[in-house]
């Protein structure tokens, strides 16, 4: 015995099998869509009958990721993914998993693009502002995570997200943004550091000389500075692995100057709060600003590490890696392919024909002469 039924405006199913009285919502407003979905569970459960696996839908799929993955991430990773699943629900809930495919993704980046993001303009009225396809390819990543954990489930036998992307690439669609190449010349670096506060300043030349990212540097707490060395722990490290890196002069002296917090471990305080500083910017953006340089990020701070341990100390790449903690070389060597090109041209310019000397004159005259 099937049956559909009505509970305030929502259509209801009811299904007798085995003796047992099965009901659910079947999420409508409209009796046709009911009988029509109350004909779709009657499938379902025929299936699972005979020995079949139930489909599963985004829905679960997302809770039980949700609950069971997330908690293994980084505080910030999981935040990301939570953005994203936000946004991922509103084209995919309901559906069945083997129902989304490349049309259903497709479909999915175009909304994105349609709907674009809302930020405040001036007067706090909000402008929409076009989706990067980064943006894109972050929330479709989410999407492949939770697939990869469904296909360890056993709910699903396919990962729908990789060959669509890679296609999309093919296509030049989705394309990913060039990396960024901005580092700091020392002529810069001494500029910024001259019209930064004091304590900014001491931030900013330990960030040069350490490369440490924004959470690696800011989390980091003295107990982890001991005989010249800085050892960055898995938990605040990116990739989950520990490190060391060397304190050169210049920042053991000034990481000594900075006096401790009695009620604080970590190394940069706020001295009102008592708190760890969370990041820099505002003091950082000011200090760029007053020296008249643009484009500048704190990243860019850690490329600039990355750089001067390539250019002016020698490093290898398998060095400067285990320096930064990249997972592997390609990493480091993607990231700095770009100083092959000013190599190439340093090495041009010393290779062009200098001007003759007064000696070569008067040789190439007698030459000439004779």
């Amino acid at each position: 015995m099937a049956t559909v039924y009505r509970r305030g405006r929502t259509w209801w199913g009811r299904v007798q099998r085995e003796g047992h009285d099965l009901r659910q919502s079947l999420k409508t407003s409209s009796k046709a869509v009911a009988q029509q979905r109350l004909r779709a569970w009657l499938e379902e459960l025929d299936r699972v009958a005979w020995g079949g696996k139930p489909r599963r839908t985004f829905d679960e799929m997302a809770v039980k990721f949700i609950d069971e993955h997330l908690p293994t991430l980084k505080p910030r990773a999981a935040a990301r993914y939570v953005v994203s699943i936000e946004r991922l629900t509103d084209s995919f809930e309901g559906k069945l998993l083997d129902e989304i495919g490349s049309a259903a993704l497709a479909e999915f980046a175009a909304k994105r693009r349609r709907d674009g993001v809302a930020r405040r303009g001036k007067g706090k009225i909000p402008v929409i502002h076009a989706i990067s396809p980064a943006s894109i390819r972050r929330d479709l990543a989410c999407l492949s995570s939770m697939f990869g954990c469904a296909i360890d489930w056993e709910w699903t036998e396919v990962n729908p997200v990789g060959p669509y992307l890679r296609r999309q690439r093919k296509r030049g669609s989705l394309r990913e943004s060039p990396p960024r190449t901005r580092y700091l010349s020392h002529d810069e670096e001494a500029r910024l550091l001259a019209k930064a506060s004091p304590y900014v300043a001491v931030a900013i030349a330990f960030a040069i000389d350490t490369g440490l990212r924004v959470e690696e540097q800011f989390a980091l707490e003295r107990a982890q500075l001991s005989s010249g060395r800085v050892t960055v722990t898995a938990a605040t490290s990116k990739n989950s692995r520990a490190r060391t890196v060397p304190l050169l002069p210049r920042s053991a002296r000034l990481s000594a100057q900075i006096p401790p917090h009695l009620r604080c471990p970590f190394v940069f305080v706020n001295p009102q709060t008592q708190q760890r500083y969370r990041n820099l910017d505002k003091g950082f953006r000011a200090a760029a600003r007053r020296a008249g340089i643009r484009d500048l990020r704190w990243h860019d701070l850690r490329r600039t590490c990355g750089c001067r341990l390539l250019q002016d100390k020698g490093f290898s790449l398998e060095q400067v890696k285990d320096w930064l903690g990249h997972s592997s070389v390609k990493v480091t060597e993607r990231t700095y392919a770009f100083l092959r090109i000013d190599d190439l041209e340093r090495a041009l310019a010393a290779a062009a024909p200098k001007p003759p000397t007064r000696r070569a004159k008067k040789l190439a005259t007698k030459v000439s002469d004779a």
